[in-house]
């Protein structure tokens, strides 16, 4: 008797994981065989580049943190990709794309980050940090984003953390620990004013300004000569409209210049190369307009002022910074910014170079929630980074 040997079909599901399978490793050659980006012309900042591994990062799990950016930032076809999803939820009628919220009048909010257990690393690093540096003043801004200071301008039920409740937090967490420099207050009290890009996730020059005149008080500065503004450009268009796809108005970027001449040196570490501005003039004719403000980030820049001073400065900072710094020139000798995010040195390292009268955290509320190396750059003793 004959039989018969039935060949069983794969199933539909079967099919759509073979195919799954061929995408996955399809895109993975791709991505090994496409030429890694510096920086992105659509998202208007600068990629993660393949990080160099290093024992103590590899221990610690930055090498992977860092590894897992990088595959992102690199990732085959991302601008397409961006594209695509922006056009999606259009179409789907969503006013969030990409983390980003299109508001009233055209103005763009960043989603605001939720507190995780890296503020909480960072904050007691700082307090450490403090507890060992007490012979010199210390001061903590942070400045929340245009979705904290203004959440009326946001589209209804948007769904985000409180900004304002979150500063609570850190300040009772801090608990006096540093000089903290509130500026939740006055940027609230001026909303209604240019603080913030429409376009970007950056406050402006003039909301810059209101904080500051917050941290004169704090830090006891002495008057500053009289500033005016001067706009550079009315053609910016930053990361939130880059990420979202969104298309609003265009901002205009200005420069808060002193009435008299002044004379400085900046010098950018790691590039060895030196200018007599804290202005990059160049960058306004490109796509990262914002870096007009000392070039866009470097790991450490040094600034050599002729501030009839004897107080030193070291900023700890993010981009949040770049536009407040011309306001500190003029009370300061020196001031020193340290970039966590780009610098693999040890803070303390730097602390026994220098003698510093005064060191200030300032950063943006939603970088600092996600920031996961400024604990790492605090310590007290910090392996020596070696190539592998």
């Amino acid at each position: 008797m004959r039989r018969w040997i039935r060949i069983r079909q794969p199933s539909s599901d079967a099919w759509l994981g073979i195919l799954f399978l061929i995408g996955l490793f399809s895109f993975g050659v791709l991505n090994l065989l496409s030429e890694d980006r510096v920086f992105s012309e659509r998202e208007n900042r600068y990629l993660e580049q393949r990080p160099i591994l290093r024992i103590s990062e590899l221990l610690d799990g930055r090498f992977m943190s860092s590894y897992e950016k990088y595959q992102t930032d690199q990732f085959f076809s991302r601008d397409s990709w961006i594209e695509f999803r922006s056009a999606a939820d259009r179409f789907l009628g969503k006013n969030e794309s990409g983390g980003v919220y299109l508001g009233k009048d055209g103005q763009l909010f960043e989603k605001p980050a939720k507190l995780e257990q890296q503020v909480w690393n960072n904050l007691d690093a700082i307090r450490e940090f403090a507890a060992n540096h007490s012979d010199t003043g210390i001061y903590f801004l942070l400045a929340p984003g245009a979705a904290g200071v203004k959440p009326e301008g946001l589209p209804p039920f948007a769904p985000i953390e409180d900004q304002a409740d979150q500063l609570r937090q850190i300040h009772g967490y801090l608990n006096g620990a540093v000089r903290e420099i509130d500026v939740f207050g006055v940027l609230r009290e001026h909303r209604e004013e240019y603080l913030y890009y429409r376009t970007d996730h950056h406050w402006t020059t003039l909301g810059a300004w209101y904080a500051f005149l917050q941290a004169e008080q704090v830090m006891r500065l002495e008057a500053g000569p009289a500033m005016e503004a001067y706009p550079v450009t009315n053609r910016f268009q930053g990361t939130l409209a880059s990420k979202s796809g969104y298309r609003v108005a265009s901002d205009t970027i200005s420069v808060f210049l002193p009435k008299e001449e002044e004379r400085l040196v900046v010098t950018y570490v790691e590039e060895q190369k030196k200018s007599a501005s804290l202005y990059a003039s160049k960058k306004l004719e490109g796509r990262d307009r914002y870096g007009v403000f000392l070039d866009g980030n470097h790991p450490v820049v040094r600034i050599r002022t002729m501030a009839e001073s004897d107080r030193t400065l070291l900023l700890l900072k993010d981009s949040y910074a770049n536009c407040f710094v011309p306001f500190l020139t003029a009370h300061f000798r020196e001031i020193v910014l340290v970039d966590p995010r780009y610098y693999y040195g040890n803070v303390n390292t730097l602390m026994g170079e220098e003698e510093f009268t005064d060191i200030l955290f300032l950063y943006n509320l939603n970088t600092f929630l996600e920031d996961d190396v400024l604990h790492f750059v605090l310590e007290e003793s910090q392996e020596e980074p070696t190539k592998a």
